[in-house]
């Protein structure tokens, strides 16, 4: 295959990674988006609402190790195929606006489709598509094109619910777009059949060799820390439905602007810069980390009232913008470790793990926080909590650059050994 020929191929099955990964993530997590209305509409409390994401978040943790080692063996274009279109089915089932019960059987299924399946599949995927210098930058485009496709698809989505039959409509069309997005995947997408990126050992020994870098388990913690202050960031929107006032429709718009509009500006923004920084993704996750928590602490003192909307949605939009820097960077720092791509599965596996475990407990802690502290006072316990992991997150960032400066050498030597293999 010629040169040209070979770049057609990457941006296409970039474009392809984009799309799916974009359409999939929307369901288990449509109540980051309309809140209220999907609760509502279940017929279920705050807590309840929580436990369906809770259950989803402690099997897909578990999940994250199995399928990162799925991911060093299995096709991508399989995985990817099979993944969009199960998530589709089970949405077109929630469309029902099942039972409890039901709902959570779906959000445990929903874990091996959209985790198991796809999240470690869809890292190795994006990682095969750059060298180790380029990791920042293709992690960082990944996120801002993401979030192109995920914000043309919520000002659709958003015209649905308001015209075309509310919140039931909204996930029959994300069930819809998951399974085409699933068709394009199985049709277009480029296999991952390329010597050296598959492994050819156990899973026990490949995750053995995870558990050994020291280096995974400082990674793990930064996204763990990161991945909670992200999901529970999500909060900002109902807070600006339940406390300041505004309507359903206008918290839906908010929530767009900041999850989706500020993502792909934040991301791609963070990408290019750590690229111009020479691949220092760690580095640039701290300068995040230092905006974040000077906008929360501005956040926190600001009085609560409608003359201060404007200023706190301005406020959450800086605060986005440092957490999706942050979620930009946060895989690539993977390969700045000098992970070799054969096992990059298990221990991208291994960090998600244990990075993403707070979905096995944001949504039932938030939740109840909600419940035991109505209006204002429940969200200020949210925020809070936000700060402190974020502060944590500084300490193990710092941690972090210690070990790769002590160990820079070793680094390298990982990094050539790579290089050499892939030649």
């Amino acid at each position: 295959m010629g040169t040209t020929a070979k770049k057609q191929n990457k941006w296409l099955t970039f474009m392809i990674i984009c799309l799916t990964c974009g359409v999939i993530t929307e369901l288990p997590y449509l109540r980051w988006a309309l809140y209220e209305p999907l609760r509502e509409a279940l017929g279920q409390s705050n807590t309840e609402f929580g436990m369906s994401m809770s259950l989803f978040g402690m099997l897909a943790a578990i999940l994250y190790i199995p399928g990162g080692w799925i991911a060093d063996r299995i096709s991508h274009r399989k995985l990817f195929a099979t993944s969009a279109i199960g998530c589709g089915l089970l949405g077109l089932w929630f469309s029902t606006m099942p039972s409890f019960q039901a709902t959570m059987i779906i959000h445990a299924l929903w874990a091996i489709t959209n985790i198991g399946m796809f999240w470690p599949a869809m890292t190795k995927a994006v990682s095969l598509l750059e060298e180790k210098e380029g990791q920042g930058k293709i992690f960082g485009l990944f996120e801002g094109v993401r979030g192109v496709f995920v914000l043309v698809m919520w000002l659709a989505l958003m015209q649905v619910f308001e015209r075309m039959g509310g919140i039931r409509a909204v996930i029959l069309a994300l069930a819809i777009l998951s399974i085409i997005a699933g068709v394009v995947s199985f049709f277009f997408m480029a296999d991952n059949t390329s010597q050296g990126t598959s492994s050819d050992t156990s899973v026990i020994k490949d995750m053995m060799t995870a558990l050994k870098t020291p280096s995974a388990w400082l990674v793990a913690g930064v996204i763990f820390t990161i991945y909670a202050a992200y999901s529970a960031s999500s909060y900002m929107q109902s807070y600006g439905e339940t406390v300041l006032g505004m309507s359903a429709v206008a918290a839906g718009y908010v929530g767009i602007l900041r999850k989706d509009v500020i993502r792909l500006i934040g991301a791609p923004i963070s990408g290019f810069i750590s690229e111009k920084m020479g691949g220092r993704c760690t580095l640039l996750i701290g300068i995040f980390d230092v905006l974040f928590v000077i906008s929360l602490a501005i956040f926190l003192i600001l009085p609560v009232g409608a003359e201060y909307t404007a200023i706190t949605v301005a406020i959450m939009l800086v605060s986005s913008f440092a957490i999706y820097g942050m979620r930009g960077m946060y895989y690539a720092i993977i390969g700045e470790i000098g992970t070799p791509k054969k096992i990059y599965g298990a221990v991208a596996g291994f960090a998600m793990f244990i990075g993403f475990l707070p979905d096995a407990f944001n949504s039932t802690l938030c939740g109840y926080w909600l419940d035991a502290y109505p209006g204002a006072g429940g969200y200020r316990m949210i925020f809070i909590y936000m700060m402190v992991l974020i502060i944590v997150n500084i300490v193990l960032v710092l941690i972090l650059l210690r070990y790769m400066q002590k160990n820079k050498a070793q680094i390298e030597t990982n990094k050539l050994e790579l290089a050499e293999s892939e030649a």
